[in-house]
This record gives C-alpha cells, sequence and structure tokens, in this order.
C-alpha cells in the first residue's frame, strides 16, 4: 500500500455525535472498537472463503461487518458473504438509551479462487443512527441487517432508523497491490468503498431502499455534511421523548458498557468548525495551556461568545465524549460539589459525594462559576490542585470517633480505600466566567485562579463577516453578499460592542427573529421597508435586554447607530429612541 496520511475527522465527529446525543439524554456505540486491531477469542478470518473460520461460532455476535470484493476486468464488485439478512455487532442496551452505533466492515479482496488478503487500513465505518433509543435489550444484543432491502430488525422485530453512512477513513486514493492471475494490480480505497456503497441497500425512516451514502472523513466539508445529514434527519423525524433512564445518564448516572474514557491521541484541541467566530488564538492558548502543564482551563469573556460550548468541545475531545457539567450558582455550598452530611433514612446520616467527587474519572464543567462563592464551595480541592491530599471533615462512621476520616487524593493509587477519593487521569476542571459580570459577582481568589490556564474569549473583531460565515453556514446555496454591499446589522452590533460587549449568541438569536418575519431578508443591503420593521423588532425581542442599565448617553449613541445603520424614517427614529432610554439609567 502507498504511504498516505491517515488523518481523518471520525474522531472528531464521535465527539460531535455523543455530545448532540448527550444533550437529549441519549448515547451511542462503537461495536468492535473495544478489542482495537484483534478479533478476540476463536474469531478468525478465513481467508479462502472470504468469511469467518468458524462461522457458527463468529456470526452470531461478530466483532466485525465482513464483505467479500471481487475485482472484476473493470472495476470491483462488493459480495455479501452471508447471502442474506445477518446479524450485525452487538451492543448494550440495557440501559435503553442508545441511538446509534458505529460498525467495523472488513473488505476482504479476492486475489484470485480460494485466495483473499486483508489489509486493515481498508477498514470501513458504518453508521446508523436511530431516532431515541432502541429498545431495551441485554448487555450484548446484535442488530440484524439486510444489505439487500436496507432493512433492520432487532429483537425479533423491526427497527427503524433516520440515517446511515458508510465513513471513509482512508484518502480514497490510498492504494492496494494484489496479484490477480499471476499479475499485479492496484485497487485504491475509493473503489473499494464505491463497490460497497453500490451492493449495500439502506433504507431511513421507511424510505425505499437505495445505496447507502459515503461520507470520506478525510475532508472537513464531508464531516461538515455528515453532521448536517444527521441533524437533519433528526429534526425532521420530530421531538422524541427520552426514557427515564436516559435522563438520569446525563445526570451523572451512566452504567453501560460504552461509559469508558477514551484518551485522546494527544493533547491537541482542534478547531470546532461548528463554533463561528472564535479567534484562533484561543486554541493556541488552550492548546499551550495543556501542553505545559495545565490540568484545568478557565474560559473567560463577554457574554453569548460560545464559551459554554467551547468548554464542552474542550471536555468531549480529551475523553471521547464523557464529562458531567453543572451551572454555578449562589446558593451552592462544599456539600454540592465535594460532598456532606446527609440524612439517609431511619434517622442515620452519613457523608455523601457531591456532583465531582461521584464522577472523578472525566471533566468536571462549571458554568458561570463565579456565580457560587468560588472558594467556599471548592476550597476543600485546593490542596489537591497543589498535587497534595486534603482530609475532608467527614468520617467513615460517623458515630464512631475513631474512624477514618473522608480523604481526596492528588492522584490515584492502585488499591485506594473506602474513605478515599481519587482523581482518574482524565479529571479536570473547566470553567466559565462571563467577564461582564465578574466585578458584581463573588471573586475567584489569586490561590485559586493561579491553578487555572486562563483564556480570553473575545467577540469577533469582523461583525460583517461573522454573519456572512453565519449565513452561509445555514444556507451553503447563498450566493453571498455583492461586492461593498453594506451590512446593517453588523454595524449596529459593532456600535453595541462600543457600549457594551456582546458576543454572537444573541446576533445570531436576532438573524434568526429577522428571517422569521421577513421570508425575503437580506442582510447585506440596503434594508427595504419590511426588513427595517423587522430589524427593529429583533431588537426589541433580543438586544434590549441586553443593554439594560447603560447610561443616557450610550442610549443616545445606540439610538443614532441604529438610524443611520437601517436607515430609519422619522417615526422609526422615535421609537428606537424611546426604545434606548427605556433601558438607560
Amino acid at each position: 500500500m502507498a504511504a498516505q496520511d491517515n488523518q481523518n475527522f471520525e474522531g472528531q465527529f464521535f465527539t460531535w455525535l455523543k455530545t448532540f446525543l448527550k444533550d437529549r439524554g441519549l448515547q451511542f456505540s462503537r461495536c468492535g472498537f473495544k478489542t482495537g486491531d484483534g478479533l478476540g477469542e476463536r474469531h478468525e478470518f478465513d481467508l479462502a472463503a472470504g468469511y469467518w473460520k468458524e462461522p457458527n461460532y463468529s456470526a452470531n455476535k461478530p466483532p466485525r461487518w465482513i464483505y467479500r470484493i471481487v475485482p472484476e476486468p473493470v472495476g470491483l464488485r462488493a459480495e455479501n458473504p452471508a447471502g442474506g439478512p445477518f446479524n450485525l455487532g452487538a451492543i448494550n442496551t440495557a440501559q435503553e438509551d442508545k441511538a446509534g452505533v458505529v460498525f467495523r466492515l472488513v473488505p476482504l479482496i479476492q486475489q484470485g479462487p480460494g485466495d483473499f488478503v486483508q489489509d486493515k487500513d481498508f477498514e470501513v465505518h458504518a453508521l446508523f443512527v436511530f431516532h431515541g433509543a432502541t429498545p431495551q435489550g441485554s448487555s450484548a444484543e446484535p442488530f440484524n441487517f439486510d444489505p439487500a432491502t436496507g432493512t433492520m430488525r432487532f429483537k425479533g422485530t423491526s427497527l427503524e432508523y433516520i440515517g446511515c453512512g458508510l465513513l471513509g477513513l482512508m484518502p480514497r486514493n490510498t492504494e492496494l497491490k494484489i496479484i490477480e492471475s499471476g499479475m499485479e494490480r492496484t485497487i485504491t480505497y475509493g473503489d473499494v468503498i464505491d463497490a460497497l456503497a453500490a451492493d449495500i441497500k439502506c433504507a431511513p425512516a421507511g424510505n425505499p431502499a437505495s445505496p447507502i451514502p459515503v461520507y470520506d472523513l478525510t475532508a472537513q466539508a464531508e464531516l461538515d455534511r455528515l453532521k448536517k445529514m444527521v441533524a437533519d434527519a433528526w429534526a425532521a423525524a420530530g421531538p422524541v421523548t427520552p426514557k427515564n433512564v436516559a435522563v438520569a445518564a446525563v445526570a451523572g448516572d451512566e452504567n453501560g458498557d460504552d461509559d469508558e474514557i477514551i484518551p485522546p491521541a494527544s493533547l491537541e484541541i482542534p478547531e470546532n468548525t461548528d463554533l463561528l467566530g472564535i479567534d484562533p488564538a484561543v486554541y493556541r492558548q488552550i492548546n499551550a495551556a495543556l501542553k505545559s502543564g495545565k490540568q484545568h482551563i478557565m474560559l473567560y469573556g463577554p457574554p453569548g461568545t460560545g464559551k459554554t460550548t467551547l468548554a464542552r468541545w474542550i471536555a468531549a475531545t480529551l475523553t471521547g465524549g464523557k464529562w458531567t457539567l453543572v451551572t454555578g450558582s449562589s446558593d451552592w455550598s462544599s456539600q454540592d460539589i465535594i460532598g456532606g452530611y446527609q440524612p439517609v433514612g431511619a434517622g442515620a446520616v452519613a457523608f455523601i459525594p457531591g456532583v465531582l467527587l461521584r464522577r472523578f474519572d472525566r471533566p468536571l464543567i462549571i458554568d458561570e462559576l463565579n456565580r457560587c462563592d468560588i472558594d467556599k464551595v471548592i476550597g476543600p480541592l485546593f490542596t489537591v490542585l497543589s498535587g497534595q491530599q486534603t482530609t475532608l471533615p467527614y468520617r467513615l462512621n460517623i458515630e464512631d470517633k475513631d474512624s477514618p476520616q473522608y480523604v481526596i487524593l492528588p492522584e490515584s493509587k492502585p488499591s485506594a480505600e473506602t474513605y478515599e477519593f481519587a482523581p482518574g487521569p482524565h479529571w479536570r476542571l473547566i470553567a466559565t466566567i462571563n467577564s461582564i459580570d465578574k466585578a458584581a459577582l463573588y471573586q475567584m481568589s489569586y490561590a485559586l485562579s493561579r491553578r487555572f490556564g486562563w483564556v480570553y474569549v473575545d467577540v469577533p473583531r469582523d461583525t460583517a463577516g461573522f454573519i456572512e460565515s453565519f449565513i452561509r453556514k445555514s444556507d451553503p446555496t447563498w450566493a453571498g453578499p455583492a461586492a461593498g454591499a453594506p451590512c446593517p446589522l453588523g454595524a449596529f452590533w459593532a456600535a453595541i460592542n462600543k457600549v457594551r460587549v456582546l458576543g454572537p449568541a444573541p446576533i445570531i438569536d436576532a438573524i434568526k427573529a429577522v428571517q422569521a418575519m421577513d421570508d425575503g431578508a437580506d442582510f447585506f443591503a440596503v434594508p427595504t421597508p419590511s426588513m427595517r420593521e423587522a430589524l427593529l423588532d429583533a431588537v426589541d425581542m433580543v438586544l434590549l435586554p441586553m443593554l439594560d442599565g447603560i447610561v443616557v448617553q450610550d442610549a443616545d449613541f445606540l439610538a443614532q447607530a441604529a438610524v443611520d445603520a437601517f436607515g430609519l424614517d422619522a417615526d422609526s427614529s422615535d421609537r428606537i429612541k424611546r426604545r434606548m432610554e427605556s433601558v438607560a439609567v
């Protein structure tokens, strides 16, 4: 095989999909990934038959999906070795929270009669996404699939899926040399995956069977197309009510066999292409902090700049999608985060771990950290963050004054006692602070702040450029603005930032509100009467609440900025002036 760069975006897609489903109280599984390149006990390929060596054993819950690739005079032909429906791999569905699965498909390539070859670099992955959780099953429940019709069965009944695709992991021009009739022949990864797509049919959401789509995950554009397919399919299927167990999983009570931490190949946090307007310096600083040994990250800056999304992206990238998120509150105490004595029934009291100690194996994201009394809430961690153990004021047996006290260790040890808590290797704190609130809310002591790598997340410098990027991403068919075209909303946003810095989130809300009110909304043109009205309504709905408390002079400045940017007449000018004065002090 020719040397190729094996970089692809599959890891980023898995991170995105885990977060997408986690927000809905669901998870997805990867079948056959735990064994690495091995197949597990008794599972072997028969390279003479192009199938399993022990079909009666391996085909029940196979660790791989096998397909034959048969070279023809022109091109390649894919062939299902099972000759009909067969079991794909098995996953744990006992928790009734799995809404997607990825299977490893291995092409066995025929060189001649009774002679197949396998190249691990030619592996393909197959994705299926369900609308909501699959029915509850066992800890190893197989899926039955017919590639001729695209129908899937689970536990003996039909199972509908809403999206599917073959995921290409190598560049399409990756070559493999085979010997056919004594002659060397070159085939490519692209030829193989195209042959598979031609033979494997899918029928998502009950649609007629058609060739399964292919997504070349060596290309960023294909990653975006795949994410759009999943999001669009989910939206088209309508809302789904998660099961109670799935809701519990979001709170951190995950028990499935897929609940493992998948360490990254490196500490490199890639750019999140779905999060627009983030300066490249932000990613440089995050990566510099991590690589220089900073275990914990603090993202601070104006509201609406994407800090929470970025925190989730960092945590998911570092752990394969496992993290816990809580939002700061002035009502918090150390008991909420670390733990404390609580009633346990029958008049008894015992130490109950807080959210951090219950999930001490993964990142804890604390959103809007400065809304709590930070030093009081996580003060017991000061010593641990310095690399030393700390003893909590709680006993293992509250009735025994000589009982050991609970201890937080700075790192895990092989045999921790029942009263010892230790962070897993992937635990870290990732927190966000809105800088606009920092002066008014709780302050963080220097002793704690120096234990974080601080990264400032600013608003986009080019407001019109951000609006253009957002509209392009929302509508790939948009031709873009004419050369020199004005951007009235961008100009008004720039004026707002001179008074009170606002991130993109409220601007995105304003754009969507305008589009809902004016079907022909053009953000890069002199506003029409209907567009001016929609812009003013969006200001009332979205932006005015963000400006509450500005001074009168700034209110006058913003009113005039709106008049100039939107081209308002006398009546509309009076309206925006009165609106701005209503939020001024």
